[in-house]
Parts: structure tokens; C-alpha cells; sequence
């Protein structure tokens, strides 16, 4: 029974320090995916569609809230390219960032001046701040889904669209 004893203990010690590495090894993971997600937004801030290359898999999916099926990469950076036209200042402020597994999601505030035709609507000129959540799935460093959902209503509203009661005839 003595010999039994310290065999045990070894196990339990080696058991708990291989829970220990997978936890460590968990915990970079989670870091570094949240900061391929900040230097994801870097990149689309900078409108560096090179360097967004290599962040976004080949088969990238983007689900935006509202919009009737995901975009691929290249219809996405053609969104972000039309919206740059309206809106070259537009950023990304993050305001809070949750990583876990192969998940990061973040709650941000985009900012922007409208300085250029945008769906329909002449340049105001007026600066914009709206609230979004995304959340991205990263697998070895290449984000390969984001799906977001922002407050779009209010940034329309700030633009000057107004929401009006449909009619009897509508």
C-alpha cells in the first residue's frame, strides 16, 4: 500500500499539470485569435484589401443581420469598398472583446462622415456613431465566418431617413 500511495500522487500531478497545459494552451489561443481580430479591423480600417487577404479564408462567409444570404470574400470587400466611397473615414472603435475556443466576439461603435453617395443619399456631411456585435470563427489564425449585427436603423436615422407608418394603400 505504501508503494501504491506516491505512484497515485504522480499520476494525480501528472494529471493535473497536462489540465494545466491544456488550459495555458486555450488561453493563447483565445489571445491570439482576439488579436487577429484587432489587426482584422486594422486592416479594413487602413482599407488594406492585401493584407485583409490573409486574414479572410478563401471560403470566407459574412452574414450581416437583415441581408438575405452570407457574402464571400470578394462580394465582402466589394461592400467594404462602396462603403468606403460614402465613408472614408469609417473606423472601428472596440469597445469589448470575448474569446473562446476558436470564437472572438466583439461589441464595437463605428464612427464615420458620410462624404459620399451612399445607398441613394447625397453626401450630408454628417458624422455618424452606431453600436455593432460581430462574432468570428478563426481557425489558425484566418478568420473563415464573421456574423454581424449592427445597429443599421440608427445609423440610417442619423443620416436623415425617417421611418413612416405604411399606408392604406402600401
Amino acid at each position: 500500500m505504501s508503494r501504491v500511495r506516491p505512484f497515485i500522487t504522480q499520476i494525480l500531478i501528472l494529471v493535473v499539470l497536462g489540465c494545466l497545459a491544456c488550459q495555458s494552451a486555450a488561453s493563447n489561443t483565445e489571445e491570439a485569435n482576439k488579436e487577429t481580430a484587432v489587426q482584422l479591423y486594422a486592416a479594413i480600417d487602413a482599407q488594406d484589401f492585401e493584407k485583409l487577404r490573409q486574414y479572410l479564408s478563401k471560403d470566407f462567409a459574412l452574414s450581416v443581420v437583415g441581408m438575405p444570404e452570407p457574402l464571400d470574400r470578394e462580394a465582402t470587400f466589394e461592400l467594404m469598398k462602396e462603403f468606403y466611397a460614402a465613408f472614408p473615414d469609417f473606423t472601428h472603435v472596440i469597445e469589448e472583446m470575448v474569446a473562446e475556443g476558436d470564437r472572438v466576439a466583439v461589441r464595437m461603435r463605428f464612427e464615420a462622415t458620410h462624404q459620399g453617395d451612399f445607398m441613394g443619399i447625397p453626401a450630408t456631411g454628417k458624422k455618424v456613431s452606431y453600436a455593432g456585435v460581430q462574432m468570428f470563427t478563426l481557425v489558425d489564425g484566418v478568420c473563415t465566418e464573421n456574423w454581424a449585427l449592427d445597429d443599421n436603423f440608427g445609423f440610417m436615422m442619423q443620416l436623415g431617413m425617417q421611418l413612416a407608418p405604411a399606408t392604406a394603400d402600401s
